[in-house]
């Protein structure tokens, strides 16, 4: 049975109900879609956060490292030993020492300007 009026037929041609199953399953699929879609994304941000914080946890664990052992390089030294090691050093490599301090000089008077 063909739709009394013009504005019930679908633009295919069809009656308005066919297609509106079709729309509804088409719905779906596209629902499962995102779900698995999702799904996905929720497990690659987990595994990322994962490998954040064990990348972190190593981070930290060097960092601490570092601290104790300077700690115990000023304890053992002194101030007096840090300033004959920074001498030493100064007299062994003099042009790096210059580069060095030129640098930190130039990026300092470049900081305070701003």
């Amino acid at each position: 049975m063909a739709p009394k009026r013009e504005h019930d037929m679908e633009p295919n041609g069809g009656a308005g109900g066919q297609t509106g199953a079709g729309v509804a399953e088409r719905a779906e699929e596209l629902a499962g879609s995102i779900d698995q879609t999702i799904e996905s994304a929720a497990q690659t941000i987990q595994k990322t956060l994962r490998r954040t914080k064990n990348n972190a946890t190593a981070a930290m664990g060097t960092v601490v490292d570092g601290i104790e052992t300077s700690t115990e390089y000023f304890t053992d030294r002194g101030m007096e030993g840090v300033v004959a090691d920074v001498e030493t050093l100064i007299r062994r490599y003099p042009l790096q020492a210059l580069l060095i301090g030129s640098s930190v000089g130039f990026l300092l008077s470049r900081s305070w300007r701003r």
